[in-house]
């Protein structure tokens, strides 16, 4: 049994930015998406960004294009994008404040939107001890253009928080959520110790009032 869990989200929490418009922007700069597939790309990352709900249509969409692709090429695609641009935008206190719970016998795991293709490299670079997010699927090695399951979005999040909690045996009010955004409210609002990170206005104001923490990492 964990003394505790620590959640963190991955887009502006763990990293500076949004880790979709950085693999969009990736693709494109190899001549691997269109330049209408990237400015499609770049508003899912801003209706993500603002929190609207619909953003689980508008990434099924961009999955589609993925369909047939060798379940392999996009991961070794994905670790060169990890050491070509994404391992240059992790904050300079997530790795501080993960080493600080690690210390103290917490179970640290990364609960985020993104594609687990874009989170497993971050995990393993952390040493993060679980990761629970979106999943690509995948048929006899190849992709299929769809989503695995459900968008890890909005209360999607918040329902695995919690089942992961009770797999652990471990309290959700004893947990940490660090996040940025007012997408992450669900489970902000749940965990007993909520920590926005360089949040967006609206969270920040929401944080201010509630009392929460802030963190500018």
């Amino acid at each position: 049994m964990s003394r505790y869990l620590v959640f963190y989200d991955l887009d502006r929490t763990i990293l500076n930015n949004s880790s979709g418009r950085l693999f969009i922007k990736y693709s494109y700069d190899r001549n691997l998406v269109s330049h209408r597939e990237l400015l499609y790309g770049l508003y899912a990352s801003f209706m993500h960004r603002l929190g609207f709900l619909d953003t689980e249509k508008i990434l099924r969409k961009l999955v589609q294009k993925y369909k047939g692709l060798p379940e392999q090429r996009l991961l070794s695609f994905s670790r060169d994008f990890f050491s070509d641009v994404v391992v240059h935008h992790i904050r300079k206190g997530a790795p501080d404040e993960i080493r600080y719970h690690r210390e103290r016998s917490a179970k640290n795991v990364m609960l985020s939107a993104s594609m687990s293709f874009i989170c497993d490299p971050v995990k393993e670079y952390l040493g993060l001890d679980d990761v629970l997010c979106t999943s690509l699927e995948a048929h006899n090695g190849f992709l299929t253009g769809r989503i695995s399951g459900t968008y890890c979005y909005g209360m999607e999040k918040l329902r695995r928080a919690v089942s992961y909690c009770r797999e652990e045996n471990v309290p959700l009010e004893s947990a940490y959520y660090y996040a940025d955004a007012r997408a992450d409210l669900p489970v902000l609002s749940a965990v007993g110790n909520p920590v926005c990170v360089s949040p967006d206005r609206f969270l920040r104001n929401h944080a201010l009032k509630k009392g929460w923490p802030i963190r500018n990492w």
